[in-house]
């Protein structure tokens, strides 16, 4: 005890001078504006640097989840306004309380396997005839048309690329509806080739090409790419149109498949028609 009371007066001073010091840092952060915006901003600061570090931790672990929410929620978009056909039930129609039908719908799919050096390039899917996939179906992405399903199993199936020189697409220039074939020369990944478009046509660089809802495949009003160059086909009196691709097929993940409602009814007709010519 002796010894302590001998160390409080050794360092009085000091220690009397350490209390005042203290009583005016407190006095002053109370009382000043300024150092209490220093005080709270440091503390925000600091706060703000670990919130954003857990954000970008918990976005980066539920990125995938993400992904699949954004497939979902364009999925809807897609049937609800965009690519869809109305068609307007007759009144003696059994179910009298329908007004219209959805012509398409449209199934997020990933894409796991995806050739594109080949003269014949495939594309693999992850869902297949469970999931309501059928041969003959189109795949199309947020940018452009991918291809057509050949082949399913349950839970995959496989398309013929559109970079495949098997493969043949209706397409038309958005701006005068001048349509023709559309086709892969086996060339370059991100080029196409758009033949039988007629020399009256009115055609310039950049136009967009889309697809024109002629096929039970694919929608209307898809686009695919833009003119790059074209040329006259004297022989044919029809133009010869590369096509710069909008999809780069070399990145390409995530896509839909498209299931036209009224594709058996719409072979049946035109079945129909060659039948009873």
């Amino acid at each position: 005890m002796r010894e302590f009371f001998s160390f409080l007066l050794k360092w009085r001073f000091f220690i009397f001078f350490f209390i005042l010091e203290c009583s005016a840092i407190f006095l002053s952060f109370s009382n000043s504006k300024l150092h209490q915006y220093i005080y709270a901003g440091s503390s925000n600061f600091i706060i703000g640097n670990i919130y954003e570090s857990i954000y970008k931790l918990r976005s980066y672990f539920l990125l995938e989840i993400e992904n699949k929410k954004l497939l979902n929620e364009n999925r809807k978009l897609r049937n609800a306004h965009i690519l869809y056909k109305i068609k307007k039930i007759s009144k003696d129609f059994k179910k009298e309380n329908i007004d219209y039908l959805q012509q398409y719908t449209f199934t997020p799919v990933k894409i796991i396997n995806n050739s594109i050096h080949d003269q014949e390039n495939y594309i693999t899917i992850n869902k297949g005839y469970i999931d309501g996939i059928k041969p003959d179906m189109g795949i199309i992405l947020s940018n452009g048309i991918a291809g057509i399903i050949i082949k399913t199993s349950p839970h995959f199936s496989i398309a013929i690329s559109l970079l495949n020189q098997k493969i043949k697409v209706n397409a038309r220039l958005k701006k005068n509806k001048y349509f023709g074939t559309l086709s892969w020369d086996g060339i370059d990944y991100e080029y196409v080739i758009l033949y039988d478009i007629p020399r009256h046509s009115c055609i310039h660089k950049g136009d967009i090409v889309e697809t024109d809802g002629k096929s039970s495949t694919f929608p209307e009003g898809i686009e695919i790419g833009r003119v790059y160059s074209y040329k006259l086909d004297e022989e044919h009196s029809n133009y010869i149109i590369k096509i710069k691709l909008m999809a780069n097929f070399s990145t390409i993940e995530n896509a839909y498949v498209v299931k036209n409602l009224f594709k058996k009814e719409l072979e049946d007709i035109q079945l129909y028609k060659v039948e009873n010519k």
